[in-house]
C-alpha cells in the first residue's frame, strides 16, 4: 500500500473482542473523537473521554492484521461471495 500516512487494518472474525465499542468512531489525534450513532454525530473533546476512545482504538489496532495478512482476509471474503 503506497500511502505512508495510511494504515489499513482488518479485524478478523476470529479476533478476541476484549475491546469492542458499540458505535463507530473517528479519532482525530488527541483533540477530538467523532462518534456516530443511529441518529446523531457526537463530537467528543473532553480529555478523559478522548483517552477512552484512544484506548479502544489501540485495542482494535492490536486485533487487526495488516499487509499480506489483511489482503488474504479480503481475498477470502471476496472468494466467499463468488
Amino acid at each position: 500500500m503506497p500511502l505512508a500516512s495510511v494504515s489499513l487494518g482488518i479485524i478478523p472474525f476470529t479476533a478476541q473482542r476484549t475491546v469492542w465499542p458499540l458505535e463507530a468512531f473517528y479519532l482525530h489525534d488527541d483533540t477530538q473523537a467523532v462518534v456516530e450513532t443511529l441518529t446523531a454525530e457526537i463530537k467528543v473533546t473532553q480529555p478523559r473521554e478522548l483517552a477512552d476512545y484512544a484506548k479502544a482504538f489501540a485495542g482494535l489496532a492490536e486485533m487487526a492484521v495488516y499487509g499480506d495478512a489483511a489482503r488474504t482476509l479480503i481475498q477470502a471474503a471476496i472468494d466467499a461471495l463468488e
